[in-house]
């Protein structure tokens, strides 16, 4: 039953964090390029480096994540362990997205000071 879990667990994972990571992308550059529409490439730049670091930070945080799953003996356990994992998961992509929001804010309002 462990087995099925890890399998289950991360192709489930894996899947959320590359169909948010695309979505953020996607929808991201219109947010991101209003803050550098003078500098389109630095903007297209930022999301395609966000875009990676977030794909790394949560796949990692995913697989990392196994070495502390408990022995696995029923189907019931199998469902119950899965979503508290995914759980966990979707908390941290929204996190994730609050804190890169910030953060592009927080570089657009450095640039636009220094430009000053």
């Amino acid at each position: 039953m462990s087995l099925l879990t890890y399998t289950l667990y991360i192709l489930l994972s894996s899947t959320i964090v590359i169909l948010v990571g695309n979505w953020c992308y996607k929808n991201g550059k219109v947010y991101i390029l209003s803050y550098f529409s003078n500098d389109i490439n630095f903007g297209n730049g930022i999301n395609k480096l966000l875009r990676i670091a977030y794909y790394l930070l949560n796949l990692g945080l995913a697989i990392w994540s196994l070495h502390s799953m408990r022995e696995i003996k029923t189907s019931i356990e199998v469902i119950i362990e899965i979503s508290s994992r995914l759980s966990f998961i979707l908390l941290i992509i929204a996190a994730l997205h609050f804190i890169n929001i910030y953060t592009v804010y927080l570089i657009h309002k450095h640039f636009k000071k220094q430009s000053k």
